[in-house]
């Protein structure tokens, strides 16, 4: 980022580059004007680009493979109570919750970051999914007064993290969530609090116009990052994101929904609900999910983690490029973590998680 500044002394000019705004000078027998041209910072192009600028600046990053999925009508809560694993009845206004949809076979079809609005509720998930999916969450409506909407591209997403990231978005929405998981609304505007590495990140959903104009305007203070870095942090951060490729393959507590909030033993009855209740009542999970890194380029979701006698030992759920190879989340056997395991033969080194795993 900078702030071209064009000036004249007399009849010779020059431009030079401040970050701190407009001068002006009238000192002595020469009056000095400067034009102020605000100017765009570069994108970041890699991992490590994004790092610093993430720490000294701030990050901006388009979001096109997030879907917007809108449920609205009379019965949207209670459609919703009787077909996610957390508590959606018992959600706040302010706050969103993580939540798997199940087949019957107790397996995620999806899990869904679920954020109230003041026209129903909002489940984000990866678009493709979401396309996927939405034909078979529409046949359990039944004769409820819901309706189901695809918001894109009408309405998009922004992820913003760093330090003006925060002063930027208080300016737009006026107040900022406090912790993460929180939510903030200012008109069309839905700002979430979300964890990161260090510190919160925020998901900014808006209309697309609102969106491009938010772009523009805080463009000259943060980097523009791109949308596998904001993965990278996520992972980081221990969430689980789901696309195609393993729909219906782990069961919501091996992906540590339950830590993460995500999963409620006291609400009443919804799709794959007796297994997920007898595994957690049984103590029967063998399987959970891990964070980790390996020296080679991202691996494809779906991709098997191997041990040494090139035995399954997990699955690849979500990754991204992070410096010299890539992060990943993967549910792995417990009993095979310690292990010397692999992904496409490059040895995977287990990684701290940001919260307690479920045992």
């Amino acid at each position: 980022m900078g702030l071209a500044i064009v000036g004249h002394v007399g009849s010779s000019s020059y431009t030079r580059r401040s970050a701190n705004g407009i001068i002006y000078d009238s000192g002595g027998r020469h009056s000095i004007r400067y034009r102020l041209e605000p100017t765009m910072h570069e994108p970041a192009n890699t991992p490590d680009e994004m790092e610093m600028a993430l720490n000294d600046s701030g990050l901006i990053c388009p979001l096109p493979s997030l879907g917007l999925l809108h449920v609205a009508g009379d019965d949207a809560v209670a459609f919703l109570q009787n077909q996610l694993t957390a508590d959606v009845a018992g959600l706040e206004p302010s706050a969103s919750a993580l939540a798997a949809w199940c087949n019957a076979k107790g397996r995620a079809r999806a899990v869904f970051r679920v954020v109230p609005s003041d026209t129903g509720m909002l489940l984000l998930a990866d678009a493709h999914l979401i396309e996927a999916i939405r034909p078979t969450l529409q046949m359990f409506i039944l004769r409820s007064q819901v309706a189901l909407t695809d918001l894109r591209p009408d309405e998009g997403a922004l992820g913003m993290a760093g330090p003006a990231a925060a002063s930027l978005l208080s300016e737009a929405a006026g107040t900022l969530p406090a912790q993460a998981g929180e939510v903030v609304r200012a008109g069309d505007l839905h700002v979430i609090a979300l964890p990161g590495a260090a510190d919160l990140r925020y998901l900014v959903i808006a209309p697309a116009d609102q969106l491009a104009a938010l772009r523009t305007r805080f463009g000259h203070a943060l980097v523009e990052g791109s949308e596998d870095f904001w993965r990278l942090q996520s992972i980081r951060a221990g969430l689980p994101e789901l696309t195609r490729e393993v729909s219906e393959s782990v069961v919501p507590t091996m992906l540590n929904l339950e830590p993460l909030g995500g999963i409620s033993y006291d609400k009443g009855c919804y799709p794959g609900q007796e297994v997920i209740a007898r595994m957690h009542y049984r103590g029967q999970l063998k399987r959970r999910l891990y964070r980790a890194a390996i020296a080679d380029d991202p691996p494809a979701p779906g991709t098997a983690v191997l041990d040494a006698d090139d035995q399954e030992a997990g699955v690849v759920i979500s990754a991204a490029a992070a410096g010299g190879g890539s992060e990943l989340l993967a549910v792995l056997r417990i009993e095979k973590a310690g292990q010397t395991l692999s992904v496409a033969t490059r040895t995977l080194e287990i990684l701290d998680l940001p919260y307690t795993p479920p045992h």
